[in-house]
């Protein structure tokens, strides 16, 4: 119903590549046309287009040497078509688009865009959906943050209906959305059913010669922008995103992780970027809000525990290899993503499901000792980590890195005060600690990189090296 098409290139390449949508890629924009049955305003359609051409280009365009600092960023052109060019290239318009994605990425771009004259015409019908008024919109991805975001929110604010929006991205994403809806849904019914908008590259001979970016930072600029559209189709002033403060927050793990290296997509300054570009865009302003900003992933689980919702979190996936295409595992249980799920279930005194992972870190000292060296370096970084945080007793005593990372990338505002990003990075550090406890107590080796006093740093600086 929408066909469009969008080209890139990289700074040296001879020509672009032009993707067109039902051709290289799949983006449906007309699921909103059947949610809502409404048109979408034309210029909330090129926005959705040029946030998909943006994820794409992301994809398809890999980063060159990422172990050092100065090849992590790209200049990248993208050239789309839009239903109203005049407004896109607008020099304010340019601004927003740019600091925004700019900031996001680490990379620099450079947008030219091309009126599209095709203009199909939207045909409205009617749909299987509910769609009750004063709705709420919250982004949910099928990971932990979110699920558990949304089952505290329906608990807590029964009259206020959830719409979840949904990127599908991959493979069985939906499935697990769908999944967590059931569940919700049979408990709350002021769950809307969720929107789900299918995104997926068509790999024709063409796009094979390509190596896919594994980093892919412009996907968070497509669940926002998302979310946006459709807070603006149910005439709602902002959108949900459900991480928890640590995650927002989301200190560099390791030397070198600067800029987008540690990534933005839930960061508050990209949301305040966005917000502004999209209020530009809908013409009314739009603000994204962080509900669990001032709680830590355990935090947020224990309460969804505490209601009587543990069982949603097995229906959740957080691991960034997901899936691993293989028939007993599902989640690698050593990337950052896994760990600190596994560290957030511990809080909240919820029991995982056995071979849920390939490797096991935490539940025996027989599988956690025999996991290879290699396989524990994000471990080791998250537990530097944690020896780090143990300096923070206040927030007029931050150390100098943190405090850096706080005000440096603007992370602190009025919204998001020092005071309580301090304490949720100091329960994060309590939460730790007693969890490295009842790991030692099991006789798992790692817990010994995490002694008392001046032993704690050096133990860990050896791990990690």
């Amino acid at each position: 119903m929408m066909p469009f098409s969008f080209a890139f290139s990289r700074r040296g390449d001879q020509g672009e590549t032009r993707l067109s949508s039902g051709k290289e890629f799949r983006f449906d924009i007309e699921e909103y046309v059947r949610y809502f049955s409404k048109p979408i305003p034309p210029r909330l359609v090129d926005l959705l287009r040029i946030a998909a051409a943006i994820y794409f280009t992301d994809r398809l365009v890999r980063r060159k040497q990422r172990k050092q600092q100065r090849y992590w960023s790209r200049s990248l052109a993208l050239k789309v078509k839009v239903n109203d060019a005049e407004f896109w290239t607008t020099p304010e318009i340019q601004e927003l688009l740019i600091e925004a994605i700019e900031f996001l990425s680490d990379d620099r771009w450079n947008f030219t865009f091309e009126q599209d004259d095709h203009r199909p015409a939207t045909v409205v019908q009617g749909n299987l959906f509910k769609r009750p008024e004063h709705q709420q919109v919250v982004l949910a991805s099928g990971g932990l943050d979110s699920a558990a975001g949304l089952g505290v929110q329906l608990a807590n604010e029964p009259s206020t209906v959830r719409l979840p929006v949904t990127v599908w991205h991959q493979p069985i994403q939906r499935k697990v959305v769908l999944q967590q809806h059931r569940l919700l849904s049979a408990r709350f019914e002021s769950l809307a059913d969720p929107l789900i908008i299918k995104t997926a590259l068509i790999w024709t001979p063409e796009l094979k010669r390509f190596r896919q970016e594994s980093s892919q930072r412009g996907r968070a600029f497509l669940f926002t922008a998302a979310g946006a559209v459709a807070a603006a189709m149910i005439g709602s002033s902002s959108v949900d995103v459900l991480e928890s403060g640590v995650g927002a927050i989301n200190l560099p793990l390791m030397a070198g992780m600067v800029g987008s290296r540690t990534t933005r997509s839930c960061h508050p300054e990209f949301h305040r970027r966005m917000a502004r570009l999209v209020s530009e865009v809908c013409g009314h302003r739009v603000t994204f809000f962080l509900p669990f900003f001032d709680r830590t992933k355990g935090e947020v689980v224990k309460e969804l525990t505490d209601r009587g919702l543990g069982e949603l979190s097995h229906l959740t996936v957080s691991c960034v290899h997901y899936p691993l295409r293989e028939s007993r595992h599902k989640q690698c249980g050593v990337c950052p993503a896994c760990i600190l799920r596994r560290q957030s279930l511990a809080v909240a005194g919820v029991q995982e499901q056995e071979e849920t992972y390939k490797f096991d870190l935490f539940d025996s000292s027989q599988n956690a000792n025999n996991v290879p060296r290699k396989q524990r370096k994000y471990l080791h970084a998250l537990l530097s980590q944690v020896v780090q945080l143990e300096d923070i007793q206040s927030a007029l005593s931050l150390p100098p890195l943190i405090r850096r990372h706080l005000f440096g990338t603007g992370i602190v505002s009025a919204e998001h005060p020092v005071e309580t990003a301090t304490q949720v990075l100091r329960t994060y550090r309590n939460e730790w600690m007693e969890f490295i406890a009842q790991a030692k107590s099991r006789g798992i080796s790692w817990t010994n990189l995490v002694a008392s006093g001046d032993d704690a740093t050096e133990g860990v600086t050896r791990a990690i090296a």
